[in-house]
């Protein structure tokens, strides 16, 4: 029996890599293997091709006051960024502001400053319409106040978080430094990343490699390292770098922002022929979120969303409920509960993640499938 054609529509998860990326990835393996921290000439030749992605990544984001240091992806970045800046610094205060809907890997990273070295954390909640209140984050600010770490989307709603606005605030504390998750907006939004003191991203979201990303960070911003060893990566990650998958973060993170318009046009059809189904059946769908095209959130009110989520998979169609880094340990969507105050539409999610790559007619065949497994689970 022929196996259905995959419909892919978990970008948000991870994405394919792209050819040329790989391509890339492969040329600087094997002609530029060597330890771009050994003195001889091809190890110097691998430092060479290492700095020469630091500077196009500074230059593509137009962040020339920063640094790049390069890490295993935004979990790690992440954790590079809020433990480091906030144990460095502790000695000017132990408060950290963040959101109720941040990814685990800046949620957790807060928990263990909270549990383990007494740091204060306040936590903004969400509106129904999953933003924050600037005037609450204007208010939580105290002098203490070191680290205030909002991503710019959510990895679950798609929501888009004002960053200029939130940095604005920030900057007027001159003991605060602003940090942000940024693995869901670049290279598909436009973002003021020269506002922001520190940002992290992955490569595997925007058709690079897993096990690749980077924290951008501003030169003056001090880290306490989370790993010791040689001093790679200025001190602040130690570990011999892997030259080829840098390398190719850079290329994966140039062609995402070249075609990031016309990326942005057509999704945002795909994005409006999905919501227009889901509007015109209020019955069996509540809309979570949707005004970001890359990311469409939305709950089956009558059917359990684990059900219809197998069935999709079953028949070549790849969504999720939650997010991937808990899907496994976590029964409900926690940005949808913080917006909607709703356990079942909380538990009920479908995320719809979107690339340029898919089609009108995959939406038409996903449509037309749900719909079918709607009306067939009893």
């Amino acid at each position: 029996m022929p196996q259905p054609k995959i419909i892919y529509f978990d970008n948000a998860a991870t994405t394919p890599v792209n050819n040329e990326v790989l391509d890339t990835y492969i040329k600087v393996k094997t002609s530029y293997f060597a330890n771009p921290s050994s003195i001889h000439s091809l190890g110097q030749q691998a430092n060479r091709l290492l700095d020469k992605a630091r500077l196009q990544i500074l230059d593509l984001l137009k962040t020339n006051d920063h640094e790049v240091i390069f890490t295993s992806g935004a979990t790690e970045a992440n954790n590079l960024a809020i433990k480091g800046y906030a144990i460095k610094y502790q000695n000017r205060g132990k408060h950290i502001i963040s959101t109720n809907v941040e990814h685990p890997a800046v949620k957790e990273c807060l928990k263990q400053l909270e549990e383990q070295f007494g740091f204060q954390i306040t936590y903004l909640p969400v509106d129904e319409k999953g933003q924050i209140d600037l005037n609450q984050l204007e208010n939580a600010m105290q002098k203490d106040t070191i680290l205030v770490s909002i991503m710019a989307v959510n990895n679950e709603t798609g929501i888009i978080f004002p960053i200029k606005e939130i940095a604005q605030i920030v900057h007027k504390h001159p003991l605060a430094v602003f940090h942000s998750d940024v693995t869901q907006a670049i290279g598909k939004i436009s973002l003021p990343y020269e506002d922001i003191d520190m940002f992290s991203f992955s490569g595997h979201k925007i058709h690079g490699l897993n096990g690749t990303g980077a924290l951008i960070k501003r030169k003056k911003i001090e880290l306490l390292p989370l790993l010791s060893g040689g001093g790679q990566e200025n001190g602040f990650r130690s570990g011999t770098d892997d030259v080829a998958g840098d390398v190719a973060l850079a290329k994966a993170l140039r062609l995402s922002l070249d075609t990031m318009e016309n990326n942005y046009k057509h999704v945002s059809l795909l994005k409006e022929k999905l919501e227009k189904y889901l509007l015109d059946n209020p019955s069996e769908y509540h809309l979570n979120s949707s005004h970001n095209p890359y990311i469409i959130n939305f709950s089956t009110l009558k059917k359990k969303a684990s059900v219809v989520v197998e069935a999709l998979s079953n028949a070549g169609i790849m969504v999720s409920s939650t997010s991937a880094c808990h899907a496994h340990k976590e029964p409900l969507s926690e940005p949808v509960l913080m917006m909607s105050n709703d356990m079942h539409l909380a538990k009920n999610t479908i995320r719809i993640s979107f690339d340029a790559s898919n089609t009108l007619e995959e939406v038409d065949i996903f449509i037309n499938k749900l719909s079918s497994i709607i009306g067939e689970i009893k």
